[in-house]
Formats: structure tokens, sequence, C-alpha cells
């Protein structure tokens, strides 16, 4: 008797296994949503204690911090130097620029070498170091060079205008200022858990992660979702009926630049925007897919009505700048996926397209 029971659960653990197995092995064999990259919330995946807080600038990552990040598609080894700058210690080449900026600039999904900070030193034959820090907006790049260039004397500052979200950041940080000073400084930057077995299998199987996704999905189809107004009004600049709001945002956005231009100048360090689109900018599909998850009519988009904002901001104010947007746009038309599937940040090949086109634009400087 009891091994006629322990023969049954074990065939029925065995079906389990099996069944799962075949589930993953179909779920890898999916193409991945349209919108992976805004439904799967890759920054859970973070390493602990990457980040530290910081009472003027929310957060800074931490010296001396090493660790692995993994999600899917893409497992990477971080590291922060003593200057709490990615890579490794701070060499002795000159000139020495800056790259300032957020999660793209940071590029925690691709290997160090990969990074378009490493990939244009080598094109310029100039140290450029990696300043990129998740969540920031303009005025926290401009104070994160402002500190470093103190601390490291540089020659140029890579300022990296993201126009998926930086706009909306800038419009926000009076509230992250308040936020901030309320901050004990020097702690880990709280992260909600959701506990072991979801941190083990988010990274690992899309089977888990499409499961998540489809309830993300739903979270977004409800109109009263907060996440869902977030995400709506951070499209509508990308709009015909947005285009109030965008000049609206580009007002509260000029002051930020032309602090960045004047502490450049007064440094009299080099300066460059570039300005990086989101991958549903370069790629219809992403496009159509992300507006309709939280209502938007994608029939309406404009996808380059906010980069070219941008831009003319920059030229009115004099401050060289250098679009992302054709050579990215360029080689997703050549066949290049250009930006991860379920993250929406620059792959390798991204990172190499951006690395040719800011040395082409500093170069010609």
């Amino acid at each position: 008797m009891e091994r006629r029971r322990a023969g049954r659960v074990a065939l029925a653990l065995g079906g389990l296994v099996l069944g799962v197995g075949l589930g993953e092995l179909g779920a890898r064999l999916l193409a991945p949503h349209d919108a992976a990259d805004m439904l799967y919330s890759a920054p859970d995946n973070a390493p602990d204690g990457l980040y530290l807080t910081d009472t003027a600038l929310l957060s800074v990552p931490a010296p001396g911090f090493s660790a692995e990040q993994r999600s899917l598609g893409y497992s990477v080894k971080l590291r922060i130097n003593a200057h709490g700058l990615r890579g490794g210690p701070v060499g002795s080449e000159r000139p020495r620029w800056l790259a300032s900026g957020d999660s793209f600039t940071m590029a925690a999904q691709v290997a160090e070498a990969q990074t378009f900070v490493v990939r244009l030193g080598s094109a310029l034959g100039h140290e450029v170091l990696n300043g990129g820090v998740d969540g920031y907006g303009t005025w926290q790049a401009l104070g994160r060079y402002q500190r470093l260039d103190d601390a490291l004397a540089l020659d140029g500052l890579l300022l990296v205008f993201f126009a998926g979200n930086d706009l909306a950041d800038n419009a926000r940080w009076p509230m992250v200022q308040t936020e901030a000073a309320r901050l004990v400084p020097g702690e880990p930057i709280w992260r909600p858990s959701h506990g072991a077995a979801h941190a083990w299998l988010y990274p690992r199987s899309l089977l888990y992660a499409r499961v998540q996704m489809l309830l993300r999905a739903w979270s977004l189809g409800r109109p009263d979702s907060p996440e869902r107004e977030r995400w709506a009004s951070e499209l509508q600049p990308y709009t015909r009926a947005g285009r109030p709001v965008l000049r609206g945002l580009l007002e509260q956005t000029a002051p930020a630049l032309q602090a960045v231009l004047s502490a450049t100048r007064a440094r009299n360090d080099r300066l460059m925007v570039a300005v990086a689109p989101p991958a549903f900018q370069i790629e219809e599909a992403r496009r159509n897919a992300t507006f309709s998850l939280v209502g938007l009519d994608s029939s309406g988009a404009v996808p380059d009505q906010v980069t070219d904002g941008i831009m003319a901001l920059l030229g009115r104010l004099g401050i060289p700048a250098c679009s992302l947007v054709a050579p990215l746009r360029a080689a997703y038309e050549a066949g290049e996926r250009v930006y991860l599937a379920y993250d929406g940040h620059w792959s390798p090949a991204g990172h190499r397209v951006v690395a040719e086109q800011l040395a082409e634009c500093i170069g010609a400087q």
C-alpha cells in the first residue's frame, strides 16, 4: 500500500514537473508581447544595496558595491567604484568626461564593456566616466556632475536626456526635493519585497514572468489604476492632443537645462546633450501596444514630437545637442534589435549605435 501511494505521488510530481517544463518551453517559443518592456517591470530585479539615500539627490550608487543583476535576457556583473561611478577605478587619461543621466546611462542591462560609455571613451580616446543613476531627471544629473567635477576635475559633461520621462521627472523635481530632504543619508534605498520564490523565478522563468505580465495587463486595464493614469500622462505629450501639455513640460525643463549650461560654462567644461528616444518611438508595434494598454489611441500619436521639441529647446538655449533618433531608427529598420525585448533599454547593438553617433557629434563640436 505504501509503495503504491509513493508511486502515485512520484508519478504526480513527475507529471507536474513535466507539465511545468513544457509550459516553460512553450513560453520561450512564443514571441514577446509588443509592450513586454512595460509589462515586465525589469527594475524589480535590481540587486539590493545598489543605491543609497541622499538628502539632495534622493539616491546615489553605493561606493564599492558589486553584484550581479539578472533579468530576462541578460545577466550582468555590476561594480561601483569609490566615487560611486559604474566601472573600475578612475584613470589618469585626459580629457575626462562624465556621462550623467538616468538608467539609460547606468546601463545595468549590458556588460560594462558593451555600454556606450566605454565604447565612446575608446572611440574618442578620452576617459568617459559612467555617472548614470536609475530614475534621475535633469536636476539630479546636474547635481551629480557638480559633485563629481569638484572631486575629479572633469573636462566635459555628456548629459543623456531620456525623452520618455525626463520631462515629467523635471516637473516633479520640487516634490522629489521635499522627499529627499526627509531621508536619513547613506541608507540602502527601500524596495518592496515580493518574496524569495518571486525573486528567484521572475528573472529566470518566462512562464512565470508571462503570468505576472498578464496580471499587470489586467491591472492596467482598470480605469481606476494609478499606474495606468501615470503612464497615460507620460504618453500624452506624444499625441496631437498632448501638444499643450508638451509645451508646458518644456517650459518647466528649460530652467534645468539652462542651469546645466551655466554650470559647465562656469567650470570651463565642454557640454553635449544626447536626446534618447524610448523604444516605442522607434518601433511602431511597441507604440501601438503601449498606447492600447493605457487606453490611448495610437492613431493620434506623433512619435517624434517630444524629441523634436527637446531638440528645438536645446537649440534656443544654445546648448550643443545630439539626437539619437535617426541612427537608432535606421539600425532598427535594417533589422537590428536595438532595444531589449523585456526591458526597453538599449541592447548591446543599441549601445554600439549610440556610441558611434555620440563620437560623431562630440568630434564635430
